[in-house]
């Protein structure tokens, strides 16, 4: 019995071993980064304002934790974009509401209701193998008054999903949205909000409460 444990100890030793340098350090799993673009990047809009999000990259994904570039064709991101009205308590999960929407027909990219009364726009990227580009646009034209947070996040880990030098039985994670190249999109806004999980839950950890997620702050004004 001790002969056949030293033995698959050995084996286990072995195949650790020989994994290549980057399946041994992905904790979690791959985060892809996603460049996002929010325009114009005003903190205050007025109502009839028109703003436009757009998310256009090619298949070559960058990846944060090997630190390198992955193909990723006919990948599926599962991007959602959902706005807070936060100047109440509780803030008000259906801010979409609050704006009308536009998508062209080219996009599978929709807004949903949801039985908790929060909304989002959920759907996918367009692929066009021609240019080996993922793209999806769409714009919100204010339509209240009210302070408003937004945010757009991926979610690749919803479903299991292989690529070219992907490390056996390491798994996708949440992606990480840059959003306006890393700006600071006006996130000292979450301290006028009266809601705690505004002023102060994501402010504890911006990093992982707000930018991951492709935060964004603004005013509408009348």
């Amino acid at each position: 019995m001790k002969y056949y444990f030293l033995a698959f100890t050995a084996i286990v030793l072995l195949s650790s071993s020989c994994l290549r340098k980057e399946c041994r350090d992905i904790p979690g799993g791959y985060e892809f980064e996603i460049p996002v673009t929010l325009a114009p990047a005003k903190d205050t809009f007025r109502i009839g304002d028109t703003i436009s999000i757009s998310s256009t990259f090619d298949d070559m994904v960058f990846e944060q934790k090997t630190q390198e570039y992955y193909l990723l064709e006919y990948f599926e991101f599962f991007p959602s974009v959902a706005v807070y009205k936060i100047d109440e308590v509780p803030a008000n999960e259906d801010g979409l509401a609050e704006f009308e929407i536009l998508i062209s027909d080219q996009y599978n990219f929709s807004y949903q209701k949801f039985s908790s009364g929060a909304s989002g726009l959920v759907g996918e990227y367009t692929y066009n193998e021609q240019d080996n580009e993922y793209s999806l646009k769409f714009q919100l034209v204010a339509a209240s008054e009210g302070l408003y947070y937004l945010e757009y996040g991926i979610s690749p880990d919803l479903k299991s999903q292989d690529f070219p030098s992907k490390c056996n039985n390491i798994g996708i994670s949440t992606g990480t949205l840059l959003l306006n190249q890393g700006q600071d999109n006006n996130i000292s806004f979450l301290e006028d909000s009266p809601d705690p999980h505004y002023n102060n839950w994501i402010l504890q950890n911006p990093t992982d409460r707000f930018y991951k997620f492709g935060g964004y702050c603004f005013y509408v004004v009348e």
